[in-house]
C-alpha cells in the first residue's frame, strides 16, 4: 500500500494535466473533464494522509491547490492559444503533483521534508488563484454580460476560504477567525474593483493579485524573528510603485 502511495502524486499530476488537456479540446464536454480535478488532491490527499494526520489538518493543507485548480478550470472557460492547451495543463499537473509529493514527505518521511515546504506552496497559490479567478470573472460581466455581483461573491469566498487555509500554523482559534474574515472583507473589495473599473482583464487580474499578496505578506511582519522596518517600508513603496504604474500607464476599457 506504501508504494501505492508513493507513486501516487506523480499519477495525479499526470492525470489531471492530461484532463486538462482533453478539455481544451473538448470544448463542448466544458467543464464536465476537468472539473474532476479538484477532486482528485483531496482524494489523494486524504489517501495519502491516512490515519496519521488529523482531517481537519489534511483539509487545510488541500484546499489550496484544490481552490488553484478549480480557478484553473474556470480560466479553460475564457482563455485561448497557449493558456488553455499547455499554461494551465502544467499548472494543473505540476501543482497536484508537488502538492501531493510534500504532503507525502510530511507524512511518512518527515527528515526529507522540507521546513514549512506545504505552506510556502500553498501561500504561493494564493495570487495564483485570485489572479484566475478575477479573470474569468470579471470576464464573465463583459463577454456574457452577467451581473456585476459575480466577481464579488467569487471573490468574497475564494479570498476568505485562502485566508482560513492559510492561517499561521500556530494560529489560535479566534486569530484564524478574524484572518479569515479579513480576507472576505478583501475578497469583497477586490470583487468590487472588478465589477465596476472600466480596466482590462489582466489588468484587473494583476490588480486582485498584488493586493492579496501584500495583505499575505504583512502577516509576515508579526511573526518572529521580525523583519527590518526598513524592509517593511521598501517593499510596500515597491507594491504602490507597481499598482500605480500598472494603473496610470493602463488604457481604460
Amino acid at each position: 500500500m506504501l508504494l501505492l502511495l508513493r507513486f501516487l502524486p506523480f499519477v495525479v499530476g499526470v492525470l489531471n494535466a492530461l484532463l486538462f488537456v482533453w478539455q481544451s479540446r473538448s470544448a463542448g464536454a466544458y467543464p464536465w473533464i476537468a472539473i474532476w480535478t479538484p477532486l482528485t488532491v483531496i482524494v489523494a490527499g486524504y489517501l495519502i494522509a491516512g490515519k496519521r494526520m488529523a482531517v481537519g489538518q489534511a483539509t487545510e493543507r488541500l484546499l489550496p491547490p484544490a481552490l488553484a485548480l478549480a480557478a484553473g478550470v474556470m480560466g479553460l472557460l475564457l482563455m485561448e492559444g497557449a493558456w488553455v492547451t499547455v499554461v494551465l495543463p502544467l499548472m494543473a499537473g505540476s501543482v497536484s503533483f508537488l502538492v501531493l509529493e510534500l504532503l507525502f514527505l510530511l507524512v511518512y518521511l518527515p527528515t526529507r521534508y522540507p521546513v514549512n515546504g506545504l505552506s510556502h506552496v500553498n501561500l504561493s497559490l494564493v495570487p495564483v488563484t485570485i489572479w484566475l479567478t478575477q479573470y474569468v470573472a470579471v470576464g464573465l460581466t463583459v463577454f456574457v454580460h452577467e451581473s456585476r455581483a459575480i466577481p464579488v461573491i467569487v471573490q468574497t469566498v475564494v479570498a476568505a476560504l485562502l485566508f482560513w487555509s492559510t492561517s499561521h500554523v500556530e494560529a489560535l482559534h479566534d486569530h484564524r477567525r478574524r484572518w479569515t474574515a479579513l480576507g472576505a472583507w478583501l475578497g469583497l473589495h477586490i470583487g468590487l474593483l472588478g465589477a465596476f473599473l472600466p480596466l482590462r482583464l489582466g489588468l484587473h487580474a494583476s490588480l486582485a493579485a498584488i493586493l492579496l499578496a501584500v495583505a499575505l505578506r504583512s502577516r509576515r511582519y508579526g511573526i518572529m524573528p521580525s523583519l527590518t522596518t526598513k524592509l517593511m517600508r521598501a517593499e510596500l513603496a515597491a507594491a504602490a510603485i507597481l499598482v500605480g504604474l500598472m494603473v496610470g500607464t493602463a488604457r481604460w476599457a
